[in-house]
């Protein structure tokens, strides 16, 4: 099964849809948010073949891909980093008013004690007119791309963790993992925080440590 997707996903027709619809959904994403203040950056990619072969395989997932070449939903993926917390939800909004989800999704800690990784996943269909010619003629297509929006302390934790212990041994010692979860509850709080102080500077009145 790997052999047959690695050739279906590398075919050299295939990969240049998914780059050309690549460029058309960064430039819709630009122009769609294109002079809100807070936006630090907007940026898209193809999913690599190593990401889409472990996802496309991957045992724990019920019910199993049938078709992963046109279910797995994000080959093409954008995210968008900004400032603020109140940012995510006012570009959410903006990019609404563009795309369609069909899913949207606040990841975070199933438990309140729990600090690690947090982010707004979108699904949305891809509009028609930034379609690259050929793309409905084919059938081993996806309908849908994904839409990440996060802050920018969201995402200096995510990254490295993932690389670090998502790409890396599967069994953490527990020390490593309270650094991890260290690490987490600091970007976490560093977000908080900073809306404190957007919300002083609105003259909301907010709390703090020394009153």
């Amino acid at each position: 099964m790997h052999d047959e997707l690695r050739e279906a996903y590398l075919s050299e027709a295939r990969t240049a849809l998914l780059n050309l619809l690549r460029e058309s959904l960064l430039t819709e994403v630009q122009a769609a948010l294109e002079g809100l203040p807070h936006v630090d950056r907007v940026c898209f990619r193809v999913k690599s073949l190593p990401s889409f072969l472990e996802k496309a395989t991957d045992p724990t997932t019920r019910p199993p891909y049938s078709d992963p070449l046109v279910e797995i939903e994000d080959q093409v993926a954008g995210r968008v980093l900004v400032f603020f917390l109140s940012d995510v939800d006012f570009v959410e909004k903006c990019l609404l008013r563009t795309f369609t989800a069909v899913e949207r999704t606040h990841k975070r800690p199933a438990k309140d004690e729990e600090f690690g990784y947090e982010s707004r996943h979108l699904i949305c269909n891809i509009p028609p007119p930034l379609k690259p010619p050929d793309w409905d003629g084919r059938r081993d297509l996806p309908p849908t791309f994904e839409l990440q929006i996060r802050t920018l302390f969201m995402h200096a934790y995510a990254e490295p963790q993932h690389d670090l212990a998502y790409k890396g041994p599967r069994e953490l010692p527990p020390g490593i993992r309270r650094e991890l979860a260290w690490i987490a509850a600091s970007s976490w709080g560093a977000d908080q925080a900073y809306a404190r102080v957007c919300d002083w500077t609105r003259g909301v009145r907010v709390g703090s440590p020394e009153e």
